[in-house]
């Protein structure tokens, strides 16, 4: 390797090390906090803590009713993202591969909703959920957000199947299979990457998700982690420790799915998906 060369890739690894430790230091900043007594991070806040303790942890999770909110984002998220990957997938699947008369105007037509930004739609959605009788359930908080996530999804997915060869559907209708078997066997397969990061994606979001939580729920049964964690952090504002303790079991999640589907979330990210 020639020393320019040589040069190049070094100033390209210290800048990715930066953004690196940039990203990564107040994940690791909180967890220490989170496993601090609250006497010793008074003392010394950025230190290493001298004792790791879970006791942070376990009053988040019992006394703070961390558990109750984490287990309504699961009730919520599961649903949700499982709705997301079968009629985006499906829904790609036929705008990006099928010809039928007004596709293409319809697929247009449901762009619009990645136009519309939700704070001009929060005011109608709140009047519906109370006129069906939703308001403090479950339903609340799955069927507006599902609604609100297809129009990204849907032209997540028809970008993929756009990038598959129509020759390899040619060649299953040879072979005797119709659209869905042709869906089901030949492009679904194909099309694993890009399922996990939308997968990924959208977990993200519904686990992350805020203003909706805030404005169909009252009651404490229902709340979700990020609106449980407003009301547990203005609880315990002055204990740093319980805090960091409430937003590292927020957080640990995304990153367990992450690293879960990390391999083929970044195929799925690297194989083209924005084209089309």
């Amino acid at each position: 390797m020639a020393h320019g060369e040589r040069l190049k890739a070094m100033t390209l690894y210290a800048i990715l090390i930066v953004f690196l430790i940039i990203s990564v230091l107040p994940i690791f900043w909180f967890v220490m906090v989170a496993l601090k007594d609250a006497a010793e991070l008074n003392s010394n806040p950025f230190a290493l803590p001298k004792a790791i303790t879970l006791d942070n942890i376990i009053e988040a999770w019992t006394v703070g009713k961390m558990k109750r909110y984490f287990v309504n984002s699961v009730i919520v998220a599961v649903p949700r993202v499982f709705a997301i990957l079968v009629l985006a997938t499906l829904a790609g699947y036929a705008f990006g591969k099928l010809k039928f008369p007004g596709r293409d105007p319809l697929f247009y037509f449901i762009l619009i909703g990645m136009m519309v930004p939700i704070q001009a739609m929060v005011i109608p959605l709140y009047y519906t959920m109370q006129n069906l009788g939703l308001i403090n359930t479950y339903w609340a908080l799955i069927i507006p957000s599902l609604g609100l996530a297809m129009p990204f999804a849907i032209f997540m997915m028809r970008a993929f199947f756009r990038d598959i060869p129509d020759d390899m559907m040619d060649s299953a209708k040879i072979d005797g299979c119709g659209d869905f078997k042709t869906f089901l066997y030949i492009m679904l397969p194909l099309m694993v990457p890009a399922v996990t990061s939308l997968l990924v994606f959208e977990f993200a979001a519904s686990w992350n998700e805020f203003l909706l939580p805030l404005l169909f729920v009252y009651e404490d049964t229902y709340r979700t982690l990020p609106l449980g964690l407003m009301y547990f952090s203005g609880e315990y504002t002055t204990n740093q420790s319980l805090v960091a303790a409430g937003v590292t079991i927020a957080v640990v999640p995304i990153i367990i799915v992450y690293v879960i589907f990390q391999r083929k979330f970044i195929e799925g990210i690297t194989a083209g998906s924005v084209k089309g």
